[in-house]
């Protein structure tokens, strides 16, 4: 039976508080001791009176969060849903390091997929049978190669991607847009519970959480967070698959795109991107050679290339040997999330290994 600790339990509390966004949790929970240690002269300044009536009155076990916050706890037993918060270290490393990342996940099935590479497969809900085939066979031939197929559950490509990334005996994470106690749509029911046999559901909503338009473009950015790339197989020019997208570019993440018929109002998205500089693929290893870190590193070995200073600097204290984020933070004096992106390069050039758990030097 999963109960929600003390520091889950306050994160959510401010996260109920009328008029409390996302930039207003961030910056009252900005480390990992303001979560444990909540400091009242920081609450006091960043709520109004109202607000911050709310919040002393849970911490003193009672009033309307309090009871809120019980039954959440009932519907997170009776469904299995868990919960990762930013700090903690089964936390995805990559979304850690998007410009808003959420500050918590509810989850089911096994959360430990999230720190392996992940691609993920988007597109258009209303696809065509040859875009469906493509997601499928790229889905199926990504999953066989080793990567996490991430996707959002919706009919049509999404589908096709999970069902693909299945057929290989392989990982899908399927990122909601409504609290994890619910599937949308319905009819995939029957794949999200496949799914969760390898893999695991995400959402950063609340249980009880409706479907509602406004949630699937702040899914998105997760989609995009949590992996390494994304594939967009069709798209309409004005479409939550181009929001994703455009999400990818922002977080630095590479984006591809397959082509299609000039006449077909489902390629117009692809060819806009791949127009903007997304990398066109023909074939799934167009998207597999460009995550080859072990080539990227074998290159910069004989070319001898240089790191600059700073991430030099950082390179010189991580050990051979397994250490955590936290270790590596108390190391090297820098704060978590100004070593995520370091972390980030260093990886990419093959210096690092990171797993979402633990860091280690290759070379």
């Amino acid at each position: 039976m999963y109960i929600l600790s003390s520091n889950n339990r306050y994160l959510i509390a401010l996260s109920l508080i009328p008029r409390v966004g996302r930039k207003k949790l961030a910056h009252i929970i900005s480390s990992q001791t303001l979560l444990t240690h909540p400091n009242q002269q920081l609450l006091q300044s960043a709520l109004n009176t109202s607000q911050y009536q709310l919040i002393v009155d849970f911490l003193n076990g009672r009033g309307e969060l309090f009871i809120k916050l019980a039954e959440i706890q009932e519907h997170l037993i009776q469904h299995q849903i868990m919960m990762l918060n930013i700090y903690d270290d089964l936390f995805p490393f990559l979304l850690k390091q998007i410009p808003d990342p959420p500050m918590y996940l509810f989850y089911r099935g096994n959360c430990k997929v999230l720190a392996q590479r992940q691609i993920a497969i988007v597109g258009s809900r209303s696809a065509s049978s040859s875009g469906l085939r493509h997601a499928y066979s790229m889905a199926s031939q990504l999953s066989r190669a080793g990567f996490v197929v991430t996707s959002g559950l919706a009919i049509g490509i999404d589908a096709a991607a999970h069902n693909g990334a299945l057929e290989q005996a392989g990982v899908s994470v399927a990122v909601m847009g409504t609290g994890l106690d619910r599937i949308y749509p319905l009819r995939n029911r029957n794949l999200a519970q496949r799914l969760l046999e390898k893999g695991c559901w995400v959402s950063e909503y609340l249980p009880g959480s409706a479907p509602i338009a406004a949630n699937f473009p702040r899914r998105n950015r997760i989609i995009s967070g949590l992996s390494i790339g994304v594939l967009v197989v069709e798209a309409k020019l004005k479409s939550g698959t181009l929001i994703t997208a455009r999400t990818a570019l922002e977080q630095n993440r590479e984006v591809f795109a397959v082509p299609g018929p000039i006449d077909y109002c489902g390629s117009i998205g692809c060819h806009y991107l791949i127009s903007e500089g997304a990398k066109l693929v023909q074939s799934v290893e167009d998207i597999i050679c460009e995550f080859d870190i072990s080539h990227v590193s074998t290159n910069q070995q004989r070319s001898g290339a240089v790191l600059e200073p700073a991430l030099q600097g950082v390179l010189e204290l991580i050990d051979y040997s397994a250490m955590s984020l936290l270790e590596l933070a108390n190391t090297t004096g820098l704060d978590e999330l100004e070593l995520l992106p370091m972390l980030v390069e260093l990886e990419l050039q093959g210096f690092i290994e990171n797993n979402g758990i633990a860091i280690c030097r290759l070379n």
